[in-house]
């Protein structure tokens, strides 16, 4: 990767650090919101530079290193959202609450901890998609396995299918960086199953002090 876009990964690591461990988490929804969205703001604001400030055969020269990083912004995303959302379990008043209100209130929690993830999959996928044109994105069954321009139907619902395993059939992905994010997909549908259990269990069972 050139030395320009490890810097800039490098930055962007450290600010995603600081704002992770920024004590403004225990302060109100507006810092909250703010912490969860500034590292992902961050990259795209380096990403806005380097589109405008460097030359266009440079920036192809770079085709992989840029989707490297750009892959790398979308993703930190994704520990900031779990560190929101376990601040916004723990600042429910568990007490006050009815055992078939928090049982409601836990599986409308883990239908939106699933659909955020299968969202912000859709999201990489067309960034990826709009990054790369036809040299990444998906062949259709229905079309002699042609590429297919991505719309956020179509994105979704690929997303959809990666989250549950549920197998290529009508949608293929191609080129490497389309193979990482279905990875990727696979290995944090798994992981974000066990943190919906760790999550709701704590809910469930918690006992204000």
């Amino acid at each position: 990767m050139p030395s320009i876009l490890l810097l800039q990964t490098a930055a962007l690591l450290l600010f995603w650090y600081y704002c992770f461990r920024h004590k403004a988490w225990q302060q109100g929804w507006f810092y909250k919101i703010l912490l969860f969205l500034l590292p992902f703001a961050f990259g795209c604001l380096l990403l806005w530079w380097d589109i405008h400030y460097l030359s266009l055969e440079t920036l192809r020269s770079w085709h992989n290193a840029f989707c490297c990083f750009s892959t790398l912004t979308a993703l930190l995303l994704l520990p900031q959202w779990y560190k929101l959302m376990w601040l916004a379990l723990l600042a429910l008043p568990v007490q006050k609450i009815s055992e078939s209100t928090k049982l409601m209130f836990t599986i409308l929690f883990s239908i939106i901890m699933v659909l955020t993830i299968i969202f912000f999959f859709t999201l990489y996928f067309l960034w990826l998609d709009s990054l790369s044109g036809y040299t990444q994105g998906l062949r259709s069954a229905f079309l002699n396995f042609q590429p297919v321009l991505l719309d956020f139907p179509t994105a979704f619902y690929f997303s959809f299918s990666c989250y549950f395993a549920l197998g290529f059939g009508d949608f293929f992905p191609y080129g490497q960086w389309f193979h990482l994010l279905v990875f990727l997909e696979c290995l944090i549908a798994l992981l974000n199953n066990g943190i919906i259990i760790i999550y709701a269990f704590n809910f469930l069972f918690k006992k204000d002090s």
